[in-house]
């Protein structure tokens, strides 16, 4: 069970205010390391001449195992306290890391983003109920804190991986030992937090697996507000697999710091837009990023046809505004339907509905793109996502 109160069975080094940044710095690192593969995937192709579609099934591996984890051990941290859930995760990460930093197969590469999906999905839930906990009361700077933290690590990640692969040596090792140094730093600031979690579940309850939860009698209004995730999430699933092949079939020159650019230009003005507007009632965030989405999708299939990069570009910065703004909506509805005492398990569910909505979709488009081409699967994509796009923002009408 969650309190209101902080449970200090120890002095702790963290104030309350200095663990909630610190939370979301460590939110914003793992998914920095989810996205920094993408730039490198073009590498891999070459290396061990997988397919396209092998390539989604990597990205969704990763998703997958994001689920597993959610499915089994979502709401753990609020039996077992957030700390050792934390501290757990982060082990898990460093050494996902090492596998993908030494991959000498394509094998590797499944093992080595499955264990990163694990890591990140047993993480997940801790790092949002955590940050629910820290907040300050009568706010919903956790939501926020949460979406831009997820946007902004995973612009950084892309973007810093491609720059590394296209101008440091190693281009597969470097960014990989880049994050394991910093998960490394992460783990005195894990010791140092107040634990939040005052009463912990019994040893049967604790090893029985925890299943995310939808809040008690409000099941439909959770299923209305989940649109918002199927909406967003499947950009984001899109983007971090095939975006940077798209882009770097446009571009000549410096290929892979393009492919990291692609996932930075949709991420990271999701998280400019996510604190312009932090502000904005949840439902009509939605109401407006629905339609930005719609037009940037427009313009990404319009400028995948015609082969204008710049367009794509512009398109991308104008799909992530939305996204962004979508996302933001999105959890603010859902994770106020969270009662204290179940914070991690409605925070597991959100995810589980947030990667199903970027995996499946990814390994479909994956296919269509193996038989197709790139350019059909972006039109595909792209009709797809405005669908759900207007779909979310329909969802919005429908419940109060």
């Amino acid at each position: 069970m969650v309190t209101t109160e902080l449970a200090r069975p120890r002095a702790a080094a963290l104030s309350r205010s200095a663990s909630f940044w610190f939370i979301g710095a460590l939110y914003a690192l793992f998914l920095m390391a989810s996205t920094a593969p993408s730039p490198m995937y073009a590498i891999y192709q070459q290396r061990w001449g997988f397919t396209t579609t092998v390539l989604t099934e990597v990205f969704a591996v990763y998703a997958v195992a994001i689920l597993v984890a959610l499915l089994m051990f979502g709401s753990l941290s609020d039996h077992v306290g957030r700390r050792p859930v934390l501290l757990v995760s982060v082990a898990m990460e460093i050494v996902s890391m090492l596998l993908l930093a030494f991959a000498p197969s394509v094998g590797w590469l499944y093992a080595g983003r499955a264990l990163q999906g694990l890591a990140t999905g047993v993480v997940t839930s801790a790092i949002s109920g955590s940050l629910l906990d820290f907040q300050r009361p009568g706010t919903n700077r956790g939501a926020l804190v949460n979406g831009v933290a997820a946007a902004f690590g995973m612009a950084l990640g892309s973007l810093i991986a491609g720059a590394l692969v296209q101008y440091v040596p190693g281009p597969t090792l470097t960014s990989y030992l880049l994050l394991v140094l910093g998960f490394a730093v992460a783990i005195p600031g894990v010791l140092a937090m107040p634990e939040p979690v005052a009463q912990r579940g019994s040893l049967r309850e604790v090893l029985r697996p925890q299943r995310p939860t939808v809040p008690a009698g409000k099941g439909v209004a959770f299923a209305l507000m989940a649109t918002t995730l199927l909406a967003s999430w499947i950009v984001g699933g899109m983007f971090m697999s095939l975006g940077p092949s798209v882009a770097k079939g446009m571009v000549h020159g410096s290929p892979y710091l393009i492919g990291g650019a692609t996932v930075a230009a949709l991420a990271g003005f999701g998280g400019l837009s996510q604190l312009v507007l932090s502000g904005v009632d949840a439902r009509r965030a939605v109401r407006i990023g629905g339609p930005v989405m719609i037009l940037g999708l427009a313009g990404i299939a319009t400028s995948t046809v015609e082969h204008q990069p710049l367009v794509f570009f512009a398109a991308a910065a104008v799909l992530g505004t939305g996204w962004g703004v979508m996302f933001m909506g999105g959890m603010r509805m859902l994770t106020g339907l969270a009662s204290p005492e179940h914070r991690a398990g409605t925070s597991a569910l959100i995810y589980v509905v947030a990667y199903l909505s970027a995996g499946v979709p990814s390994v479909t488009l994956g296919v269509v793109s193996t038989f197709f081409g790139l350019t059909a699967a972006t039109v595909v994509f792209a009709s797809a996502a405005a669908l759900f796009a207007a779909t979310a923002v329909a969802s919005t009408y429908l419940h109060r």
